[in-house]
């Protein structure tokens, strides 16, 4: 690992299209600018953490149970959906669920939070 101290106003470059400069420095805090081609992916590691892990549970999901979870969360064409709620502290809501490529609208009735 390379390590370079540098100051807000001060730059360094990665390669021959790739520039990022300290931009302000506040406590334990450090504002980056990337100056950078479009073809170059810039992104947090932490959100690349997460997409690896959230694929790595889809994964390891049988596609039967998906199917499954699918069927009994299905509102049949011919019934209407449940509108009302289904007491003095639930509010009526539609729940979109997408899998697949597939939009399923299921009604539910959810708390009601004042």
């Amino acid at each position: 690992m390379l390590v370079m101290r540098r100051r807000a106003g001060e730059s360094l470059l990665v390669g021959a299209g790739v520039e990022i400069e300290i931009l302000e420095i506040t406590g334990t805090r450090v504002k980056l600018g990337i100056l950078a081609p479009d073809s170059v992916l810039i992104q947090r590691k932490e959100t690349q953490l997460t997409r690896d892990e959230n694929i790595i549970a889809a994964r390891s999901v049988r596609q039967r149970s998906i199917s499954t979870l699918l069927d009994k969360l299905a509102v049949p064409p011919d019934a209407p959906a449940n509108k009302e709620p289904n007491g003095p502290n639930q509010v009526a809501s539609e729940m979109y669920l997408a899998v697949g490529g597939k939009n399923i609208r299921t009604a539910q009735a959810r708390p009601r939070y004042e």
